[in-house]
């Protein structure tokens, strides 16, 4: 499942992720309130989810999947470059970051 408010990102990962065997893009959510919906309903392998939605947000879209079913796998994207932030940020909702990565070349 796809979870960001901008529609070219969600085609853009759409795209990526379908060329690759077995994976199917089960449901795609523009805030954390439709994404929560989403994945109730889709129950879906994994969440791929950008932190910083409008509205509620990504940190409270994942805390209410979470509450929801504490074994969901969320992947998160972010464009802080901020590891502070984003160890703050994952306080709390059950998720630990596997690589944070800071490259000034953009």
């Amino acid at each position: 499942m796809l979870v960001d408010d901008h529609a070219v990102v969600r085609e853009g990962y759409r795209r990526l992720l379908e060329q690759q065997e077995g994976i199917i893009v089960a449901a795609e959510a523009t805030d954390a309130a439709r994404a929560y919906q989403a994945f109730k309903e889709r129950k879906p392998d994994v969440v791929v989810m950008d932190i910083s939605l409008s509205g509620r947000g990504g940190i409270d879209g994942i805390r209410q999947i979470r509450q929801w079913d504490p074994k969901a796998r969320v992947l998160v994207f972010a464009m802080h470059l901020s590891a502070t932030f984003a160890l703050q940020s994952f306080r709390g909702i059950g998720c630990c970051p596997l690589n944070i990565r800071n490259d000034d070349r953009h």
